[in-house]
């Protein structure tokens, strides 16, 4: 029989120490007698067993889940559905859009119909240098001999179309930052 720490046992199957904490609180960890260890084959075993919803146990724990049955605290303990519950999330709703506005109004965020504004000139200005580049290359492509011609007229142009998308984009900041103030 092997044991195992409960944070060694948890590197074992690659989750979290506190998906073994809620392991252990379902009964699906089998631990030593004084309660510190875990016995590594029982708890894989167990763990197997009771994966699917086939397990009569796991079934009704599902299930009471699903009723509403079982109430779980979150993070900041308080019950799900409850009032406290709806009013801290409001409240952090609310913080989060006065967190927004201000950094609008400091230009550290856009409007999203700047933005997409922009994304779409960046978009259009993209398509038009690469038809440029098909309608100025293929006719050059077409007469040349040399594999390794076409190959170096090719990256010219890949390049020429990488610097146009670059300095595409500061301009479209700079608009924005433009239009922000």
């Amino acid at each position: 029989m092997t044991i195992e720490r409960k944070s060694q046992f948890a590197k074992r199957i690659k989750r979290a120490p506190s998906y073994i904490t809620e392991l252990i609180k379902h009964g699906r960890i089998v631990l030593t007698e004084d309660g510190k260890f875990v016995e590594v084959e029982a708890s894989l075993a167990k763990i197997a067993e009771t994966a699917s919803g086939a397990n009569p146990v796991v079934a009704a724990r599902h299930e009471a889940a699903r009723n509403g049955g079982v109430k779980r605290p979150d993070a900041m303990g308080m019950e799900t559905g409850s009032r406290a519950k709806f009013k801290s999330m409001v409240m952090h709703y609310e913080n989060q859009q006065i967190k927004i506005e201000m950094m609008l109004r400091r230009g550290m965020r856009f409007d999203l119909a700047d933005v997409k504004r922009e994304a779409q000139a960046i978009g259009n200005t993209m398509r038009a240098s690469i038809e440029r580049m098909i309608d100025q290359t293929a006719p050059r492509l077409s007469v040349m001999h040399s594999r390794a011609e076409r190959a170096r007229l090719i990256n010219n142009e890949i390049q020429k179309l990488n610097r146009i998308i670059k300095n595409e984009f500061p301009r479209a900041m700079r608009r924005l930052h433009k239009d922000n103030k």
